[in-house]
């Protein structure tokens, strides 16, 4: 899976787990199989763009195509009307919380590989420069890991948090840069 494709699938697969919505029932929303969804989230398919619009449509997302000229609109729309951080939260308040439920759940359940590469993913991104979408992100995953409260949260569940995790991280740590074709035929390139 690519890497771009890849950010897209586990931002629909947080999405999903947030919303506590299981692989059957988004398969049962929309229309793919179970089988079909869990081969899309853990890599082992590309999916098409029409089982990635019923997956995201299933969820409550829309898929937008937008003109270049508009998306600096488009995204400071976003920015403005996005979920910001109830009580003006920043993103050390929210490696904070991520800690304390880490401890948590560590105290109540024990350690697992899942919640060790958890706190390891956070630990990683508290020290780099996150946009506002990124932090976004890890708020929902502290929310989704806070309200399980008492109860045990299934591993699934754990592991598609350290799959979003990991998935920020690689793309923070290993930049993708659009390909450069091998001639140039501009005399400003200079280094060709």
């Amino acid at each position: 899976m690519s890497y771009l494709s890849e950010e897209l699938i586990r931002t629909v697969q947080s999405k999903r787990t947030q919303e506590r919505i299981s692989q059957r029932a988004l398969a049962d929303r929309s229309g793919l199989t179970q089988a079909h969804i869990s081969q899309i989230e853990t890599g082992r398919l590309e999916p098409g763009l029409s089982s990635f619009i019923q997956m995201a449509r299933a969820l409550d997302l829309e898929v937008v195509l937008v003109p270049k000229k508009l998306l600096p609109a488009v995204e400071g729309v976003l920015r403005s009307n996005a979920n910001d951080f109830s009580n003006n939260e920043g993103p050390s308040d929210i490696f904070v919380r991520a800690e304390r439920i880490v401890s948590k759940l560590r105290k109540r359940h024990g350690s697992s590989a899942s919640l060790d590469r958890i706190a390891e993913y956070f630990r990683f991104l508290k020290q780099v420069h996150l946009s506002k979408t990124d932090l976004s992100l890890l708020n929902d995953i502290v929310d989704t890991l806070r309200g399980y409260g008492s109860e045990p949260i299934p591993n699934s569940v754990l592991e598609n948090s350290a799959g979003v995790l990991q998935g920020l991280r690689n793309r923070i740590a290993h930049p993708v840069e659009a390909p450069r074709s091998a001639y140039a035929l501009d005399d400003e390139d200079d280094d060709a």
